[in-house]
């Protein structure tokens, strides 16, 4: 039987053994984290194997949360070992902060018949490039740079190594931090001051590292942190003065620099959901979000777990654009949150996790109804098993029915082409278009030149229709071969501006969907994206 006992500060040389070990880089693996806001969690510790369990809760009514098991060794043996000690303990089963690595192991180990594993955004991590912090170097930092710059100007500034010594002056320009906070959440800031008086107390217990940063003699910003792993430092706590302009920037500069070299990322914790910290930390760029997920029991929970899967896809459709495509965070944000809910979306799932997606934007063009097809994702571990096929069939069936006549996108890459090619899309054109939309997102490649497309006829009788209109002085016959969309299979005769279907025997102009277009191109320089959302 497992014995779970309050974290004490003496844990710490055991907690910090076995999570190493695991090297996951989550601010949750900071036992500074663990023990600091114990106030409010009520962290327990129970060892079994080469693992430790941490719980946390069960007061005030509070059920209990489990962290994922930390050590190293058989983790699904440890996690069964768990899961037995709480059904024992008739209490329902929930895990929180649970990485992407052991998330992948209980997909793939576990009969998923009772659980419900899902991602939590407002708690991952944001990790970054920890010498980018250090000299703010590249265009989309110039902000900073300038910030640190104004700071350097304005002021007059020391800084020295934070210890316990600083704790009446750092809990200090706390309260002043609160002061000028007119809408502060009073409960969640007694909260975090009883963190960061904790941390104070047991500063060098904790093995915490930090930066104090004085204009004139005057505390003007403090931070501090502490390892997670051999090549991650975390930083837990970062308050500077109202009084002295980019103060938040100095600290953060310095302390970058300040670090020891062999702390390669900087992880900076998490955002809790509130849109201006969100912003605040994705205006750095960092190099990637640290995924967690949550677990509960789907037995009971039928209705909550319902509203999770509808709550997170755009979630879990972010982390798939990580894995997928190389865009910047900031641009990921801006297409997840604001973009793709004026588009149609396409998922597909394997055990609830989405493993596969795709969005299309309509508009009108030159040959009628139109859809621009983007964001085309799969995870890596699915790629080849016909996730992506089922995706375009479904994509090209739903156009069908609601009378589209063609279909474009640019490909990321000419493999991507020839894939696209067999899923009956044209060539990559010679011819770069122009992709219009009244949002201001760059639906191509970043460049002009780049920006070359494929063309898929979604119904080849309308769409013959059209280019014998614009093209009455042509004729011609032509038997479509298309392996997707059935109807299109058909012999065409287009001559004096119009279309019939006439007997296979009349013709011996056999032609893929694919060659079709090429044959027999309705093309534009430019597209407006977005236009009517005719379906």
């Amino acid at each position: 039987m497992l014995e779970f006992t309050p974290v004490k500060i003496e844990d710490r040389e055991l907690f910090e053994q076995y999570s190493y070990a695991m090297g996951e880089g989550s601010c949750d693996m900071a036992f500074a984290n663990v023990f600091c806001w114990a106030h409010l969690h009520n962290p327990e510790i129970a060892k079994w194997g080469s693992f430790i369990f941490i719980r946390f809760g069960g007061v005030d009514g509070k059920q209990h949360t489990y962290m994922e098991p930390i050590g190293e060794g058989d983790s699904i043996a440890a996690f069964k070992k768990l899961v037995e000690y709480v059904c024992a303990s008739n209490e329902p089963f929930k895990m929180a902060g649970v990485s992407a690595n052991f998330a992948e192991k209980l997909r793939t180990s576990i009969p998923f018949c009772g659980y419900y594993l899902y991602p939590k955004r407002s708690q991952f991590d944001y990790i970054y490039n920890a010498d980018q912090l250090r000299t703010l170097a590249g265009k989309k930092l110039q902000p900073k740079r300038n910030h640190v710059n104004t700071f350097k100007k304005l002021y007059n500034f020391t800084t020295e190594p934070l210890s316990s010594a600083h704790k009446e002056e750092v809990l200090k320009l706390v309260e002043e931090w609160r002061e000028g906070k007119e809408n502060a959440d009073l409960e969640a800031y007694e909260c975090e001051r009883r963190a960061i008086e904790c941390g104070m107390d047991n500063f060098e217990a904790l093995g915490l590292q930090g930066l104090a940063l004085y204009v004139d003699g005057d505390l003007a910003a403090f931070t501090y942190g502490s390892a997670i792993n051999n090549n991650t430092f975390c930083i837990h706590i970062e308050k500077g003065s109202v009084r002295y302009e980019r103060s938040f920037a100095m600290i953060n500069n310095l302390f970058a620099n300040a670090l020891s070299e062999q702390y390669c990322y900087i992880n900076r914790e998490e955002d809790l959901g509130i849109q201006g910290l969100r912003d605040a930390k994705l205006s750095y760029q960092p190099i990637m979000l640290y995924p967690k997920f949550s677990l509960i029991e789907i037995l009971g929970n039928e209705e909550k777990v319902e509203e999770i899967k509808r709550s997170t896809e755009a979630v879990e459709i972010a982390m798939l654009w990580r894995e997928a495509f190389d865009d910047d965070e900031e641009t990921i944000e801006q297409y997840i949150t604001k973009i793709r809910p004026l588009g149609k979306s396409y998922i597909l799932r394997d055990r609830d996790a989405i493993v596969a997606t795709a969005d299309m934007f309509n508009f009108v063009g030159g040959c009628g109804k139109c859809s621009y097809i983007y964001g085309v994702a799969t995870k890596v571990d699915y790629r080849g098993r016909g996730y992506g096929k089922a995706l375009m069939k479904d994509i090209f069936e739903c156009l069908y029915r609601n009378s589209a006549n063609l279909c474009m996108l640019i490909p990321g890459s000419s493999s991507v082409a020839e894939w696209y090619m067999s899923q009956g899309f044209s060539k990559v054109s010679s011819s770069p278009i122009s992709l219009l939309n009244d949002y201001a997102y760059d639906f191509g490649r970043g460049e002009d030149e780049l920006n070359t497309p494929q063309y898929r006829i979604i119904n080849a009788e309308e769409y013959l229709k059209e280019y014998a209109r614009l093209n009455p002085e042509t004729a011609f016959c032509v038997t479509v071969k298309d392996s997707v969309l059935l109807p299109n299979n058909a012999t065409f005769k287009v001559e004096e501006g119009s279309v019939k279907k006439v007997a296979d025997s009349e013709c011996g102009n056999l032609m893929s969907i694919s060659d079709l277009f090429d044959a027999y191109p309705i093309k534009e320089d430019s597209y407006f994206m977005v236009r009517i959302a005719y379906f």
